[in-house]
């Protein structure tokens, strides 16, 4: 077995770095847009009737019963033949948020079906519109139960991230693939872009948590 050889490696981290940024850019950005549609459809199953609540919940079951890797396909390859040019990030960024949208989804029904019915009445005793209910009530108190759920998909993001590259976007993973290309130490290579993973991993959960705290301190 060759001796592992990091110094090539190491010698391009600022180049890795760069991709790290984007990685995280990609991740925060596709999570907090599919939160924001999560916290619509999660709304839509709870007060549908009929055809909407039916659209919810089947808008969740085709997107969590098919790959992820084929709903961002679908995107890079379909919306050019509708006319509608966009870049290998924006394609990977919409699949990914339009994914995790199903699955957050499912997150935040869970946590409204925990509110109790006290927490209703009150917002109706107020005098709270139900959009305002659900912005100034229901949403913060159902976050104390979902935010490791939450937190814990935000994390499967930034991993499952690294199928940007198959798109041609330069993250991690793809520009890791060029240092490899260039020094032939692809295994040491990807060993630091692993590493890198877990840092940002760790690092993103641990503001995620940070941010719940002081957001629930805030309430």
């Amino acid at each position: 077995m060759t001796a592992l050889h990091f110094q090539p490696v190491l010698q391009r981290l600022p180049f890795l770095l760069g991709g790290a940024a984007t990685t995280v850019l990609l991740s925060v950005a596709s999570f907090a847009a599919g939160l924001v549609l999560a916290a619509g459809l999660a709304v839509l199953r709870a007060e549908g009737r009929g055809a909407g609540r039916r659209l919810g919940m089947a808008y969740s079951t085709i997107m969590t019963n098919t790959p992820q890797l084929s709903q961002i396909f679908a995107i890079f390859y379909c919306l050019p033949l509708l006319g509608v040019m966009v870049s290998p990030f924006a394609s990977v960024f919409i699949g990914m948020a339009l994914n995790a949208a199903a699955y957050l989804a499912d997150i935040l029904a869970a946590g409204l079906g925990r509110v109790p019915p006290l927490y209703h009445d009150a917002a109706a005793a107020l005098g709270l519109t139900r959009r305002q209910a659900y912005l100034r009530v229901l949403f913060p108190h159902a976050l104390q139960t979902m935010a490791p759920a939450l937190a814990n998909h935000f994390q499967i993001m930034i991993l499952g991230s690294s199928m940007a590259s198959i798109f041609g976007v330069e993250d991690l993973t793809g520009r890791a693939y060029d240092v490899g290309a260039t020094t032939f130490r692809i295994l040491e290579v990807m060993l630091v872009a692993g590493a890198l993973y877990a840092l940002l991993s760790v690092a993103l959960t641990g503001a995620f948590a940070l941010g719940r705290r002081m957001f629930e301190g805030a309430a």
